[in-house]
């Protein structure tokens, strides 16, 4: 099944091979978020990442959408442990959702990784059960031996994963990039996936984000100097917003405040909780005095101030959109502020990020992104990067992950180019299957993996359907349908109630027509002797939305309501039901 077209749902693969290991990802694979890579030797499972997706705007009332753990929920007893790569939201921000599966896995993950995923589960009233590991460490979980690397990301403590089974080696990479002057002084470690190489690699994930961009990523060292010109030339507050997580951007903005003699105020709930952490860890160093409260700042002169924020994608409740909407309780932008971007921008989140952009530069702030100033690195490598890894590694087979379609077939041909054989890269998405036996990857069937949604404190609750319902209900509107009939007879006792909400400025051409095509019919269904209400509305819907589309172009939602009731009750006159729903 080697090179399948996955624009078709392949069959459901066979039974698991007892001497083959066998890899499936719930998430990440296709796409970029909710990462989560489950492997299976025998009757021993193991996870790599647990991890969340943002909702685009097609997702209206979604606030997370998190792997399916549907294909896992009934063998959740035979996992050995959860293996966490590094602290970022699309690696561990599901961990929550998946310990009200099992409490006692198993999480594997180095130091600062564990503090913030302490401090989620915390907010869950969890308490994991946690093994600290780090670039030295060897564990072993069942018939799967973990042997780390250091990683360099846009997050400390990152790692790689020599992982060991039976059926062979398998590297996974993790979110990486090859910065030679690192911030932390900690760079992706070469000799150890060289070593590894030695040894012999059976299979390597390796991911995809920026393998479509040719030659290196730019360093995260060359931030500092970019913000300490723009801070030290600001004359008013200036206001830098990148990920909560990112440290190594946030020790730049308090080295670049520092020495122009302005106070440092973090906002955003999950940026002070990350730079506490991060602080008491001895990863974030800040001299003493430096920072002080959002109120603090509020009242302070503006050229006096730096204010570091969450909202770099454009999300409506993150503290920067509150402040373009002039909303923020403390702070309000001014004619010549400074707002700096200092981050990419993740995909389908353009027209949030820009429609922010443009509220900021209307009230008269200044707005910088990486086109006009170096003010962002990328923490993911670029395909001359990759190649590095692929030579030092030197995979028997290659999976692609952490990417979309055009980051994994992109991914393929530079490990194509160091040597693999065309034919042993396997390109894969959510639910693919693929077993390795006997030094080989191939595809083997493919598995139901569909998303699960978060909304507000449920899990699961909503669904492909009730989205849609949901995004019809802002493009179309709702045209409502109320039909009494007689319980016996279903002959309408009374004309068609019909309304539309978000529909139409003016619906008076629009009701009438509707409200004669429903009691049609109605007429037409009693007659053929229909009593089943719940065919009559599905009939109703199907007709009133063949209307909408041919005549007026729109998908509005569709509620049509049966009152059956008996004939011999004194029904209430116009005026009466008039009143009636006046008053609902």
């Amino acid at each position: 099944m080697q090179g399948a077209d996955l624009t078709k749902r392949l069959p459901e693969p066979p039974k698991q091979q007892k001497d083959s290991l066998r890899i499936y990802a719930l998430g990440g694979i296709s796409e970029i978020g909710r990462n989560m890579t489950v492997f299976e030797y025998q009757d021993e499972m193991l996870i790599i990442d647990c991890g969340v997706l943002f909702p685009s705007s097609g997702e209206p009332g979604v606030d997370l959408i998190l792997p399916d753990f549907g294909p896992i929920e009934k063998k959740i007893h035979k996992v050995k442990a959860l293996v966490v790569t590094h602290a970022h939201e699309d690696h561990i921000g599901a961990i929550p959702w998946l310990l009200k599966l099992r409490p006692d896995i198993p999480i594997v993950a180095s130091r600062f990784t564990i503090a913030l995923i302490a401090a989620k589960c915390k907010e869950h009233r969890q308490k994991p059960k946690f093994v600290e590991v780090n670039e030295k460490s060897d564990v072993n979980y069942g018939s799967f031996r973990c042997r780390f690397w250091a990683v360099n990301h846009s997050v400390p403590d990152a790692l790689g994963i020599m992982l060991g089974t039976p059926a062979g080696n398998i590297i996974h990479t993790g979110d990486i990039k090859l910065d030679q002057t690192p911030l932390d002084n900690r760079p992706t470690d070469l000799p150890a996936l060289s070593r590894y190489g030695d040894e012999g690699v059976d299979l390597m994930l390796c991911e995809s984000t920026n393998a479509n961009i040719p030659g290196v990523s730019a360093s995260e060292g060359d931030i500092p100097a970019t913000f300490r010109r723009l801070v030290s030339n600001a004359k008013q507050r200036v206001i830098i917003a990148t990920f909560a997580s990112n440290v190594y951007r946030v020790q730049a903005a308090i080295d670049a405040a520092v020495y122009a003699g302005r106070k440092v105020a973090f906002n955003g709930r999950s940026m002070m909780r990350n730079m506490e952490i991060a602080e008491k860890m001895g990863f974030l160093k800040v001299p003493r005095g430096t920072i002080i409260s959002i109120d603090e700042a509020a009242k302070m002169a503006p050229h006096k101030v730096l204010l570091i924020t969450t909202g770099t994608q454009g999300e409506p409740m993150a503290a920067l959109s509150r402040m373009a909407r002039r909303e923020h309780r403390q702070i309000t932008v001014r004619d010549g502020d400074l707002i700096i971007f200092s981050s990419s921008l993740i995909p389908g989140n353009e027209e949030a990020v820009y429609g922010v952009m443009n509220m900021l530069s209307q009230i008269g702030a200044e707005v910088i992104t990486n086109k006009e100033a170096k003010v962002h690195a990328s923490g993911h490598g670029y395909g001359g990067e990759l190649l590095f890894l692929y030579n030092a590694a030197r995979p028997k087979n290659v999976m692609p992950v952490h990417g979309e379609w055009r980051h994994l077939r992109a991914n393929k041909e530079l490990a194509v180019s160091t040597g693999v054989d065309r034919d042993r890269v396997v390109l894969a998405q959510n639910g693919v299957v693929v077993d390795l036996r006997n030094g080989r990857a191939e595809v083997v069937g493919q598995i139901t993996v569909g998303n699960l949604y978060v909304d507000g404190v449920s899990m699961g609750d909503v669904d492909a359907d009730t989205l849609a319902d949901r995004t019809n209900l802002g493009s179309g509107g709702v045209v409502s349908i109320t039909c009494v009939i007689d319980n016996r007879t279903s002959r309408l006792l009374e004309h068609p109630a019909v309304s539309t909400t978000g529909f139409s400025d003016d619906d008076r051409g629009i009701v009438p027509e509707v409200a004669k095509l429903v009691e049609s019919t109605m007429n037409d269904l009693a007659a053929e002797g229909e009593n089943d209400t719940y065919r009559m509305v599905q009939k109703l819907r199907r007709k009133v939305s063949k209307l909408m589309d041919s005549k007026y172009k729109r998908e509005p939602v569709i509620l049509p309501t049966i009152v059956p009731t008996n004939s011999d009750v004194l029904m209430p006159d116009d005026d009466e039901v008039h009143a009636s729903r006046e008053s609902l």
